[in-house]
């Protein structure tokens, strides 16, 4: 017996959704309805009341069961759903001492990058327009990111700076204990599908999940296992292309994405305003040697968040858009780009659980609006009435 729902299935979706974002992370409502349309792609209705029974925090069948509200349905065919929902990438299933546990997950790192199999050119669209309209904000408007800056290996000057393992992309692979899978990059694979590829690269098999999104991807199949050697090259070949590495912002991360800023969401999010560098985590910056600098400009074709500029025969550094990836700087032929450790270093949570429960408490009804003027008060009249049409 499924679980048989009392509603409309408009309002079962519409519960869901305010039940998201109640989550750390949120799922904000929309105008157009464009993120209804998202949840009936990841839920059908009777998954959608279930999903309702799910937190943040990952649960037994046992403890998640107590708050299903068809009491009538059986402890196997609730954990059949459940892992049904988990392959469809709308939920978050994970084992711990071989008893599997299940949590909601956000949009944004999550529900989305769970798309693999399950990508459309209408569910793209959806998520881009989402993206634009409502779950940007809420994105940037977290207590600590999501997500965190990795400064690309050859832009690091050990005898500079010391240097935190987490900031350390190659530190990150080795101490994996093993899992590291590769996956399809989401983000180029939408773009594909819309017939607009990516003018940085053409793999799609870059981006990497350890811990327990390997044991995820690895379960449902959705990459495949690479020992560290094959991990490095492939980072390698990354950083050649220039791309921006992102990590999950933990201690021990889950996931390392290679981005650029004409794919990847969270990218174009922050490309798209004034002040991208004030919303990211990260612990460096670049700088200019003035008399290094011979203004050929290579600097600013690298540059996926458009923070640098050449003026004069100089290149000239935007701190409030430069996010500390590296990228320019192995580009520099003169040498005269580095990256400098900022004052204030910005230490990750340790874990996944920790980070959002960072988020959770972090969140207020003002924090929206507090992101909006931090964002508006450096932008120009005329870029705020471009805004507001």
């Amino acid at each position: 017996m499924g679980i048989k729902p009392v509603k409309t299935e408009k309002s079962i979706y519409r519960d869901l959704q305010r039940h998201l974002d109640t989550m750390p992370v949120g799922f904000p409502a929309t105008r157009s309805g464009v993120e209804i349309r998202i949840l009936k792609h990841l839920f059908d209705p009777d998954e959608a009341v279930l999903a309702m029974a799910l937190t943040h925090r990952p649960e037994t069948v046992q403890m998640i069961d107590e708050r299903v509200p068809d009491k009538n349905i059986s402890g196997e065919r609730l954990h059949a759903m459940l892992n049904h929902m988990a392959s469809k990438g709308g939920i978050l299933r994970k084992t711990a001492n071989g008893i599997d546990q299940y949590a909601l997950t956000p949009f944004v790192v999550g529900m989305f990058e769970f798309q693999l199999t399950q990508m459309t050119h209408e569910l793209y669209s959806d998520a881009a327009r989402y993206f634009r309209e409502a779950f940007g904000l809420a994105y940037l408007s977290t207590a600590v990111p999501q997500m965190r800056v990795i400064p690309m290996e050859k832009s690091l000057s050990p005898g500079k700076n010391t240097i935190a393992t987490y900031d350390r992309i190659r530190n990150i692979i080795e101490n994996t204990n093993g899992k590291i899978g590769v996956a399809d990059c989401i983000c180029r694979k939408g773009k594909d599908l819309i017939g607009e590829p990516c003018k940085k690269t053409s793999r799609r098999n870059l981006c990497f999940g350890f811990r327990d999104y390997f044991d995820t991807y690895q379960r449902e199949g959705w990459f495949r296992e690479v020992g560290k050697e094959e991990a490095l090259e492939i980072l390698r070949q990354s950083e050649a292309e220039g791309l921006v590495l992102q990590s999950t912002n933990e201690q021990e991360p889950q996931a390392v994405c290679a981005c650029c800023g004409c794919c990847c969401g969270v990218l174009n999010t922050l490309k798209n305003i004034p002040n991208p560098a004030d919303f990211v985590a990260a612990n460096f910056y670049a700088a200019v040697d003035a008399e290094r600098c011979v203004g050929c400009g290579l600097c600013e074709k690298r540059c996926h968040m458009e923070a640098i500029r050449i003026n004069d025969k100089q290149a000239e550094i935007s701190l409030k858009r430069c996010i500390g990836c590296g990228v320019c700087v192995p580009a520099c032929k003169p040498g005269a780009i580095s990256l400098i450790r900022k004052k204030q270093e910005c230490i990750p949570p340790k874990t996944t659980e920790d980070l959002y429960e960072t988020i959770r408490a972090g969140k207020s009804r003002w924090a929206k609006f507090a992101t909006a003027a931090k964002i508006l008060r450096h932008m120009k009249w005329r870029q705020i009435r471009a805004l507001l049409g």
